[in-house]
């Protein structure tokens, strides 16, 4: 509550239908906190509302997207339990909600530390896919590319143009995407969600086979052939 002289924000609990998860706020304080927790409320009430409709998945997937925006680490847990607590997902079977929030929150670091890619295009489709998957960035650049595995504390890459090249024609696990972008391939999102089994990887690539292109030609290497014919 907020009194008219608006000084003053007391307690306030957001339920949700199944009473499951609250949202808490209690702050005094003098009128620009108040302020700022007049706004976290509208918030709140927007998020709420929005997600009414969203089964537990949904709601994961939505809180996550919303964590990784802010680049905040969010646990979820069902029902207010101890870890390890499970809860019935879509399919009705039971689910470690503990293990799914670390699951959701899981740092490039670790991913690519958990994928252990064995080749720097391995490590690249690893990085497209945590862009895609992760950071809400199906269509990345080269420059999101290198900040990312900057941020996955991983080797730097020689010539990131010609490495994320190779991971596109001489692998087929990112494909040009438009307006200087690339996408990673269904073969790349196999391979990656196959890491780190090496013989599931293996049998990833002989599924799904790949004619590999030859790479782009640099502007001075055609002027040096058109001189010499």
């Amino acid at each position: 509550m907020i009194e008219s002289n608006g000084s003053v924000v007391q307690g306030m609990v957001i339920r949700s239908p199944k009473g499951a998860d609250e949202f808490h706020v209690s702050q005094t304080g003098r009128s620009e906190e108040a302020d700022r927790a007049h706004v976290e409320l509208l918030a709140m009430h927007t998020m709420h509302d929005a997600a009414k409709p969203l089964d537990d998945d949904s709601w994961c997937r939505a809180v996550k997207w919303m964590g990784e925006v802010r680049g905040a680490r969010i646990s979820v847990v069902f029902g207010g339990g101890a870890d390890g607590q499970t809860s019935p997902d879509s399919d009705g079977n039971g689910v470690d909600s503990a293990h799914r929030g670390d699951q959701a929150v899981l740092s490039p670091r670790d991913f690519v530390s958990q994928k252990r890619p064995q080749s720097l295009v391995e490590r690249i489709a690893c990085l497209g896919y945590y862009l895609a998957h992760h950071r809400g960035t199906p269509h990345f650049t080269i420059k999101d590319i290198v900040q990312l595995n900057t941020e996955a504390a991983a080797h730097k890459f020689g010539n990131p143009s010609r490495d994320v090249d190779k991971a596109d024609r001489q692998s087929g696990y990112l494909v040009t995407a438009g307006y200087g972008k690339k996408q990673v391939t269904p073969r790349g999102e196999k391979v990656v969600e196959a890491l780190p089994d090496r013989e599931t990887v293996k049998a990833v690539l002989s599924d799904t086979p790949f004619k590999s292109r030859r790479p782009r030609e640099s502007a001075s290497k055609k002027v040096q052939q058109s001189k010499g014919e």
